[in-house]
């Protein structure tokens, strides 16, 4: 009854080390790894704008009290746009110095505010109006405005996506398949990346153009554009005999 027993035990732990071999060869066979790829131009529907401060003076406590009144001014502003919203501010200083001597002469600061909103025309209006002279007579610059899709828009394209590029996947499986003269097809692993959004598209050159006279500066023509969003889907098939 014992040896019984133990070749019971003996035959189980034969059949548990084949086992992981057999099923490894089963997995890598008539195995191909194939993608699919589904994109889409979309409407850029969120534009970011920086615009920014800078002052000089020999007080720094008085510097940062200046850059901080135009700040305030500014923010001021923006909170009375319900369609335009503050990314926050920013603050830094920085000694100038003699060309000709290299010893401190003074201080100088930039203040910096950050602004998004899907209203392209409230921005471009409020971004004019940002130029003209606020506290103490001076007004913001316009350093950068760049253009994305909004979270809520690109997740829903993307979902869009995913369902198309998961159908092209198996579609190409099943091209594999028949090429193969398959019976049909097992899916192994799939990977879907999301990660192919194209990054937001700046626009330099107006930006420079009303930095250049911030007095009287006319409303920029803020133009959205598109973006690219791809979705990727790729993995691996075994092909059944």
């Amino acid at each position: 009854m014992k040896r019984k027993r133990m070749r019971r035990i003996a035959a189980c732990l034969l059949l548990a080390g084949l086992s992981g071999p057999v099923l490894a060869e089963t997995l890598n066979y008539n195995v191909v790894n194939l993608n699919a790829q589904s994109s889409r131009e979309v409407g850029n529907d969120t534009a970011h704008a920086l615009l920014y401060v800078e002052l000089n003076d020999s007080d720094p406590a008085r510097l940062a009290d200046k850059v901080n009144q135009t700040l305030a001014a500014a923010v001021k502003r923006v909170k009375a746009i319900g369609t335009v919203q503050s990314g926050g501010t920013g603050y830094t200083t920085f000694p100038v110095y003699n060309n000709k001597t290299s010893k401190q002469e003074g201080w100088r600061g930039r203040g910096e505010l950050r602004l998004n909103s899907k209203d392209f025309a409230a921005l471009s209006k409020l971004l004019g109006e940002l130029q003209q002279p606020l506290a103490n007579g001076v007004g913001m610059q316009l350093a950068d405005v760049r253009y994305g899709v909004s979270e809520q828009k690109r997740d829903q394209v993307e979902n869009e996506l995913i369902e198309e590029s998961l159908k092209a996947f198996r579609q190409r499986a099943d091209l594999v398949r028949r090429n193969m003269d398959g019976s049909g097809f097992k899916v192994i692993n799939v990977n879907v990346d999301t990660g192919n959004t194209s990054p937001p598209m700046p626009m330099y050159k107006a930006a420079r153009a009303m930095s250049a006279d911030a007095v009287g500066a006319a409303p920029p023509m803020l133009e959205g554009g598109d973006s690219r969003v791809s979705v990727i889907v790729s993995g691996s098939i075994q092909v059944q005999q």
